[in-house]
């Protein structure tokens, strides 16, 4: 099973693009090592075609007599452009000597934000038991935070001065103020009020964290930025185990939400002691089990002892720390069998 995602997909102007390469075999075989690297369903329809699929779209590329043709179909001008920075952004890690040989044939405005980010106000803030801040903000056009993606990217201004945000640059890329200017971290969107036009973010607190500490000192009408959404969709599968540690909760809780009543499985979340967050019902067919560091408990012990459900008929999500996000996601390919198209295995944090 898959991640819950009906929207249509059409081509868009600006998703044709244009590499210019005398290797186009040597850039197909990078494709499909970023494929592979990132485990991205990738399919060769010929010798001369490639298709990517992602949760948000697909990108084609096919072969030509000087370089490689590349088409992108997705749903919004926000997903379309998120799957354009994918590109770019993979050829500059693997092949930056092509990464000036890149072009596509519309692009939004230099010096203009980008697509997928936002302007809100602070609305309220307040502390959600003692390791979170609730976090409601308000802004125009929020409503495409409300589906595709559970993450958003939290973009904090400097106090103190002119807030910096997020431009074009004269290649369509995005060009990032100064991190000491604007500090961006990646949370769950906990959910959105159509009505209201709230949005809800839950942050974890960590103690010195420049998150933290800005919203320890925000205020209603402090401005934040958006981008986003990213991360994934609500899992789509008739049996569902779900595990993360701490930082996972608001993103568990959503889930949780959002699961129909037939749903069966497990979640497991764990702590360093107790668990305050509020956290939602689970469907009737599915266990909740909450783990305690402080007793010994892990993730990983429990996950072993969990029914993982049949083949194609589950769906296996896990959030954790670097480290043990990648021992996992080994784990459940080399051991248990449970593939790309039915897990979503995430590090939500990595140490030092």
């Amino acid at each position: 099973m898959s991640l819950q995602n009906t929207l249509t997909k059409t081509v868009r102007p600006d998703g044709q693009g244009w590499l210019a390469t005398s290797d186009s075999d040597a850039f197909f075989d990078l494709v499909m090592d970023a494929c592979k690297l990132w485990e991205l369903p990738v399919a060769q329809q010929s010798r001369t075609h490639l298709v990517v699929t992602s949760d948000i779209g697909e990108i084609n590329f096919a072969r030509a007599d000087a370089g490689v043709a590349i088409s992108i179909v997705s749903d919004t001008d926000a997903n379309l452009f998120m799957l354009r920075e994918t590109v770019a952004a993979q050829i500059d890690y693997f092949a930056p000597t092509l990464a000036d040989c890149l072009t596509w044939d519309a692009a939004p405005d230099t010096g203009t934000m980008p697509p997928n980010f936002r302007l809100a106000k602070v609305v309220s803030l307040a502390p959600l038991g003692v390791h979170f801040w609730r976090l409601t903000v308000m802004g125009d056009d929020l409503g495409a935070f409300s589906h595709t993606g559970l993450h958003l990217r939290l973009a904090l201004p400097e106090r103190g001065g002119r807030a910096q945000w997020p431009v074009l640059n004269d290649r369509g890329r995005v060009r990032w103020p100064d991190k000491s200017a604007l500090h961006v971290a990646v949370y769950t969107i906990r959910s959105f009020d159509p009505v209201s036009g709230g949005l809800v973010i839950d942050v974890f607190r960590h103690a010195g964290g420049t998150s933290s500490d800005w919203l320890e000192q925000a205020v209603p009408g402090a401005m934040v930025g958006l981008m986003g959404p990213g991360g994934g969709w609500v899992p789509d599968a008739p049996h569902l185990v779900i595990a993360g540690d701490e930082t996972a909760i608001p993103a568990i809780a959503r889930i949780l939400d959002a699961m129909p009543g037939t749903t069966t499985g497990t979640a497991l979340i764990e702590v360093a002691e107790t668990c305050d967050y509020p956290l939602p019902d689970c469907p009737a067919g599915m266990d909740l089990h909450l783990l305690s560091r402080a007793r010994g408990d892990t993730l990983e012990t429990a996950m072993a002892g969990v029914d993982l459900g049949a083949a194609d008929h589950r769906y296996v999500w896990f959030a954790a720390e670097k480290d043990r996000a990648t021992a996992m996601r080994q784990h459940l390919r080399e051991t248990q069998g449970v593939g790309r198209h039915e897990s979503y295995i995430s590090a939500y944090w990595q140490r030092g």
